[in-house]
This record gives structure tokens, sequence and C-alpha cells, in this order.
């Protein structure tokens, strides 16, 4: 059939097709400008080499901080391993052996520094695969591109993948050197000690791996830590150098001629380990470099991303705020970089450092742990068994000081040992640390249902503590119970009688073990359930609950009474808690530690009042972000790298506070969402378990 058609029917035609495709063109040229203006939420970049706070890297084992080259770390410490010298000295986690340092040398002997000669330098933390990228150009005649990541699916390693791009026709030779301190004069069992070899990777096969090794006593000479290099190459593997300077320096070099325009790349393995986790941890050190060395660097690369991964499937979405987005997962990055499944280690307020000597304190079990509790239980038992671990020596150390049951130390090594320094009395009189870790194991028990671990693990621990504190305590003449001498979380007051958190926490402490005896049908001391009913916490004629016998009005370093509603939740009467929040609040010292604020935060968003908890929520991060890749401090002030505690609190205002959840002793459940005004949405990801979305009014 044959249609005829008009002159104007046809450009009306004409007219409507190209109007429909210029709308399609424009719909795909917005779709795509939005796709490229999107704010990558996964990555800090900085290219301001002015004010550098190294940036913090971490797999649960290995902390580095970072140095601006991209060609080594500034610090690498070990978790769990510490050492006291002198005699006098606190104990601190060892940071003496760094074997990530590669030079570069040209032909005419100088050395690639970070000078005038650098440019278009630019340095990326990948947040959701766990590496740094640097970038930049050197004298207009290198192109330098590194990335650094202690591994994930490799724990007691590190990873450095470095390329090199010739602007020119270049000669220059790679250097990697290791220094040691002297241990000579060291009277225990180990002894310094370098090698270099050429080991072969199985009896049948002929393939021979370079590694250079390292066994280096610590300063007092009872532990050692070990470690060893190896090298990757993309091609033919060039001629090693190797030299042994003097009995405490090593090298190992190699030379790389190239023409302009052309790409040259290596991978560096460096593994460590050390005898908190083997007594063997020279020849250790060498197997972790050789076990997967024939499936190549890559595999290494792309199993570490995997790692990563998995980790990311328990995450924290926000929709409406991308700035607090990026912000939140800088803190899960940290809290996830700072412990690993399987060691049974916990984390220092700072991540895997050497502030406050790498000791772990209560930020482990009431900041840090809950919101890995929540997300990840696997990384929350390591910390929680890294004590069950130490109750032997927590039980040693009541005993010596005249008590029942155990006693933690207010400041742990890996073996449990006190650690603060002698010049204060904290390690004496701030005990509400033994009923933090008996919350901390009652909570594991309540979120996971996890009856075993219960009764093998959680009930010893929880009925020492228990103990303690019958044996800790004073009855009044009208049968009321007290704590006297103690120091709570408001340092700036000692030795007060009737602390309100300590004597609060103390009672949580006392119902989990009754608790824990019923659900096990174990027999339940009586004296807990006395001790339990008639503990004393202090109120003001005025009407708010007082910190201690002794204050008025004065400043705190930190909220105490707060906690009662938050998260002890032993205050629940709406009247009190906000007679609470407003009366305390002024009083904490402005530049005190920042999780006071999200504690406020967590308080006022469970009241409803969604825009005076965001304000201090904001509060307890935003001023303290160190440039250039928004790491919080403890304080504004502050210059530590990262503060893992600050993170722990802000995390559970966003779980506990705007989200609502809860911990109950049938699991987690949700209670009323209270989100900020602009927020559209919030969703928290657990892996294996249904999202926990939040939408917003």
């Amino acid at each position: 059939m044959i249609i005829s058609l008009n002159y104007a029917d046809n450009m009306q035609r004409f007219t409507i097709t190209i109007f429909l495709f210029m709308a399609c063109l424009l719909q795909a040229v917005l779709a795509q400008v939005q796709t490229t203006n999107k704010k990558n939420l996964w990555v800090v970049t900085t290219t301001d080499t002015s004010n550098y706070t190294p940036a913090y890297l971490g797999n649960g084992v290995i902390g580095i901080r970072s140095d601006r080259t991209g060609l080594c770390a500034q610090t690498v410490h070990l978790n769990g391993l510490y050492d006291r010298v002198p005699l006098k000295d606190n104990i601190h986690l060892v940071n003496e052996y760094n074997p990530t340092f590669i030079r570069v040398i040209f032909k005419d002997g100088q050395e690639l520094k970070f000078d005038h000669n650098i440019a278009n330098w630019r340095q990326t933390l990948n947040l959701k695969e766990g590496y740094l990228e640097t970038a930049y150009n050197y004298a207009d005649k290198l192109g330098i591109k590194t990335q650094l990541m202690p591994l994930r699916n490799l724990p007691l390693a590190a990873l450095s993948i470095v390329e090199f791009e010739a602007r020119e026709d270049i000669t220059f030779t790679i250097l990697n050197s290791v220094s040691i301190p002297d241990r000579s004069k060291s009277s225990a069992i180990h002894k310094p000690a370098f090698d270099y070899k050429l080991y072969r990777l199985s009896a049948r096969s002929n393939e021979k791996i370079p590694v250079m090794s390292t066994n280096l006593p610590t300063e007092s000479g009872t532990d050692c830590v070990a470690g060893a290099n190896t090298f990757y190459f993309d091609g033919p593997v060039p001629a090693l150098d190797y030299t042994r300077i003097d009995a405490f320096n090593q090298q190992l070099s190699f030379k790389v001629v190239l023409k302009k325009g052309e790409k040259y790349s290596f991978c560096m393995l460096s593994a460590f380990t050390h005898t908190g986790f083997t007594s063997d941890p020279y020849n250790d050190a060498v197997r972790i470099c050789s076990r997967d060395y024939n499936l190549g660097y890559r595999y290494l690369l792309q199993e570490h991303k995997n790692k990563w991964a998995k980790l990311w499937e328990s995450d924290i979405e926000i929709e409406g705020d991308d700035q607090v987005q990026l912000d939140i997962r800088v803190g899960l990055y940290a809290l996830y970089a700072s412990v690993a499944p399987g060691f049974q280690l916990s984390i220092p307020p700072c991540g895997i450092a050497n502030e406050w000597g790498g000791h772990i304190f209560w930020d482990a079990e009431l900041w840090m742990y809950p919101p890995l509790l929540v997300l990840h239980p696997s990384l929350a038992l390591s910390m929680i068994d890294f004590r069950s671990n130490t109750l032997p020596q927590a039980k040693k150390r009541a005993a010596q000081f005249g008590y029942d049951g155990a006693m933690y130390p207010w400041e742990s090594d890996l073996q449990g040992n006190e650690c603060t320094s002698i010049n204060y009395k904290l390690d004496m009189t701030e005990h509400h640390i033994t009923a933090d870790i008996a919350i901390a194991a009652w909570n594991y028990y309540q979120v996971t249902q996890d009856r075993v671990w219960l009764q093998q693990k959680g009930f010893p621990l929880l009925k020492e503590i228990a103990d303690f504190w019958i044996s800790r305590v004073s009855k009044d003449s009208t049968g009321n119970y007290h704590i006297n001498n103690v120091v709570g979380p408001d340092e700036y007051f000692e030795d007060v009688n009737d602390d309100a958190f300590t004597n609060g926490v103390v009672k949580l402490a006392l119902d989990a073990g009754i608790k824990t005896a019923r659900l096990l049908s174990e027999p339940v001391n009586p004296e807990w359930q006395a001790v339990y009913k008639n503990i004393v916490i202090l109120k003001h004629q005025d009407g708010y609950t007082l910190q201690n016998d002794r204050y008025t009005t004065q400043i705190i370093k930190q909220t105490d009474v707060n906690l009662l509603a938050f998260p002890l939740e032993l205050i629940t009467d709406k009247t009190q808690v906000l007679k609470d929040l407003e009366f305390y609040e002024p009083k904490i010292f402005e530049k005190g530690p920042s999780m006071s604020y999200s504690v406020l935060a967590t308080s006022y968003a469970r009241l409803g009042q969604t825009k005076k908890a965001y304000e201090l929520f904001l509060k307890a991060f935003q001023p303290n972000r160190k440039p250039p890749f928004n790491f919080i401090a403890e304080r504004p002030n502050n210059n530590v790298t990262v503060f893992c505690t600050g993170y722990g609190g802000i995390l559970q205002t966003i779980i506990f506070g705007f989200a609502g959840m809860r911990i109950g002793e049938n699991g987690l459940y949700q209670a009323q969402t209270n989100l900020p005004p602009h927020w559209k949405k919030l969703t928290i990801k657990v892996s294996g378990r249904k999202d926990i979305v939040c939408v917003g009014k």
C-alpha cells in the first residue's frame, strides 16, 4: 500500500524526529555530565604538600604512616610487639624496623629527594581498596607513580608497587636499604642478623627468588622482630647487587636504563613478624615472602582488593550529605585498618602507632568495639578474645593488690601487663575499665547469640570481673554499696567516691554476670545480686545526676554522667536524660577529647532533637580533622595521624542514635529512627544480613 504525504506533513514529521533526537542527545549529555561531576566518595585526594599529616594505612597487624615521596613509609608498627627500656620507662610499641625505603640514584650520583624538582604531585587514599597512590614528575626527566599498602590477604606483609616513565633517555639505580639499631650488647638469646639468599620456590623447581632478611632483637633483648624483602619484576630479572655495608646496614640494588617514553615497573614485598606470633620469626618472615611468589604480585594485589571488598560489604551509606559520607568512610576505614580476625588483637586509641605507647585502653571496648560488633562481629571477636586471653594476668594483678577476681590494667600490652607510666595514678584508680570489658563480653553474646563462646570464654571472664567488684566495693550502715577512691572518665577528678559512670557500669557488669550464670545454669553469687541492687548513683538536690561526691560545677575533661543514658541505658527517663544533658554539656572542656560530643549527639538523637544532635555530631569530628586526608585527631590542636576512638564515637551516633539501633538480650533491634533533617536516606549494610534502611522525613 502506498501512502502519499504532502510537503507540510513531511516537514512536521521531520521536525518531530529532529526534536526527539536532540532531546535524547541532551539527556545523554546531561547524564554524562552528572556521572562526570559526581563526587567519588571512596577516595581522598590531595595536591598540597605544604601542610602534610601522613595518611594512615593498616591491615590490623601492620600500621603505616605515609611519606610524601610514596617510595617509603615514615613509620611501620607491628600490632602486639611491645618493649620496655630503660627499666623505669613505660612499655611501648616497637617501631625501629622499617625496610620499606626505596631510593632512586641517578647516573650523576644525585638522589631523588622531595624538593623543588617535584611537580604535579598528587596523593590519593583509596578507602575502598586500601592503598595510597602517589604520582608526580621529577625534574622533567622522570614520571613516578607508586602504590603502597599493607596487604589484607597477607596480614604480615606490605606491598610497594613502583612505576617509572622516562621523560628523556635516562639511567638510574633502584636501591632498597635496610638499617637496624645496634643490638650487639643484648644479653638475651635473640641476636641481630642480616642475610641475603636466593631461595628456591620448591624442591622440584630451579626458579629462585631473592630475599634480603633481617633479625632484630627488641632493645631489652626479650623479644625479636624479623623481616624480609623480595622483588617482583615485569619481565626479565635484572642483575641484583647485594651489599653488606656493615653489621647494621645492608642494601640491594639494580640498574634501570630507559629510552624517552619507555616505562618500567617493579614491586617490593616486605614481610614482618615477631615473637608474639611465632617462635621462629626469622624463617617465618622468609616463608611469607615466598608463599605465593609464583602467582605474581598482581595475584596478591587482587586478593588484597577482594578482602577489602568483603570488608566493605558492611558499610554506612548516607544520601544527602556527601561530606559526612566521606568522613564516615574515612572513619570506618581507620577501624577496619586497625584490626584483623584470627590474631586476637585489639585496637589502640590511635590505631597501630606509638601514641600512648600503642596500649589498649577502655577506648577499645566502649568506643571502637560497638560499631564493629554491629558491622563485623568477627573483628569484634578478636578484640574481646584479646581480653579473654589476658584474663590470667588480670587475675594475678587483682591478687597482687589485694582483690579477688580479675583486675584489668588501665593500659595493656599484648600479655595484659599494666603499661601506664608510674607518673600517673590512673593505673591504680581508673578501675572502670574492668567493668567496661564485662559489658563488651555480654554485648558480644547478645548480638551473636553464641552460647558456646559464652560458656567457654564469656562466663569465665564475667565471673572473675564480678568477683573483683565484690571485693572492691564498700558497704555502709544502711546496706548501700559505694566505690571509693577512683578516677572516672573525667580524669580531672582523682580519688573521688561514687563516680557516676563507674558505679553505673559496675551495676551493669554484675547484671551481665547474673544473667549469664542463669543462662548457663551456673550458681549465682548472692553478693553479686546485693551489690547490683544497692550500689548508689548520686543525685543533686536540683535534680541532675551528680558526677561524684566532690563535684559542684567545675569544667570536666569529658563526659561521665551522660554515659549513663548512652551507652549504658541505665537512665531512660527522657526528662532526666535531658536535664543531665543540659547541665553537663556547658561544663565540657572545649578542647578535650572529641568523644563527649558524640555521646551527647546520640542521646539528643534518641530524644528526637535531630537538629541539636547533628550539630553535636559535627562538633565531635570536624574541628579535629587534619589535612590533607582529613583523619581526625583526639583534640583540635593535636597532630596525631588518626584517633580511632573518636571515629568509634561518631559511628555509634549514626548506628545507635540516628538509625535507632539497640542491643537487647535477643540481639540487635531497631527503635525510633531520627535522621538529620537534610538526610534523605541512611543505610547500614551488614554482610550476610538484610540492610537497615532509614528514610528521612
